[in-house]
């Protein structure tokens, strides 16, 4: 597993925490190892253009073997559980294979333009919350002195949603204030801000330029350390102004080279590891 990062603003307070003769507590608080397990897209019907799911239903079955044997914190799912938001029963499969989560291991959703459409509507939203939860596209909580956040990034893509998307961006920045304090701070999305480069041409695959600007001018103001996204079926990483931006594959249907899996993200001292975890190695 490599470091992929050490949060430099850590280092000011643990100096501070020894000043005040609070190391031995700073210790005990920062002993345990926080790890996260982040699948994304499983998409069930991808693979046969809707017409069933059964790869689907073998590859995340088996990620779900594997989380459990795991045993993250928690896990988070960054959108695309279905191909169509509409098909009761590629919903239902994805529901009953997620419930097989060991009970103590809690996940959280984010969702993607397969779970909500490219410009949702508020049927689309209704019919979502039906399903997974009132307000699960959505999530902000504090673990460990760090803090997790998880965005709905269709309605930031769409472009058609702006009350929605300005009402959430005023969520953002309350959650956001909360965890300037925090060792670690990390947002969950489906669709990457970007992939390669922070000034790459806009595509279906990506945020506006627009849209990443106004962003990442929060997350550098509140200390944002990294973004972990889906949508690519790919993996790919970068970094701006010291953010990283991680995309990962998909537990179901490739499109690039990875091999299909998830990403296990650690988290202890302040120092961010991520490892990519082939579902068949």
């Amino acid at each position: 597993m490599s470091t992929v990062r050490i949060v430099r603003k850590k280092f000011s307070f643990h100096f501070l925490i020894f000043i005040m003769g609070l190391y031995s507590f700073h210790s005990i608080a920062q002993d345990k190892t926080v790890r996260i397990v982040q699948i994304t897209d499983p998409q069930f019907g991808f693979f046969d253009e809707n017409s069933g799911f059964e790869k689907e239903t073998i590859q995340y079955s088996e990620a779900i073997s594997q989380i459990n044997k795991l045993k993250p914190d928690f896990v988070v799912i960054t959108g695309d559980f279905v191909n169509n938001s509409r098909d009761l029963n590629q919903i239902e499969e994805f529901k009953r294979i997620t419930a097989g989560l060991n009970n103590e291991i809690p996940f959280y959703l984010s969702p993607g333009n397969h779970d909500l459409g490219q410009n949702p509507v508020k049927e689309d939203f209704d019919i979502y919350f039906s399903h997974y939860g009132e307000g699960n596209d959505r999530f902000a909580f504090e673990y460990n002195n760090s803090y997790f956040i998880g965005l709905n990034s269709v309605i930031i893509k769409s472009g058609t949603n702006k009350k929605e998307e300005r009402e959430q961006f005023r969520w953002l920045k309350k959650r956001l204030k909360k965890a300037k304090s925090s060792d670690v701070i990390i947002v969950f999305t489906h669709y990457p801000f970007f992939i390669n480069d922070f000034e790459e041409d806009i595509t279906y695959s990506n945020q506006s330029k627009e849209e990443r600007l106004k962003y990442f001018t929060l997350f550098e103001k509140y200390g944002v350390d990294a973004i972990f996204s889906g949508h690519l079926h790919n993996n790919a990483e970068a970094e701006h102004n010291g953010i990283l931006m991680i995309t990962t594959n998909s537990a179901g249907r490739p499109l690039g080279k990875a091999e299909p899996g998830y990403r296990l993200i650690e988290l202890k001292d302040g120092i961010i590891n991520t490892k990519y975890i082939n579902l068949n190695p």
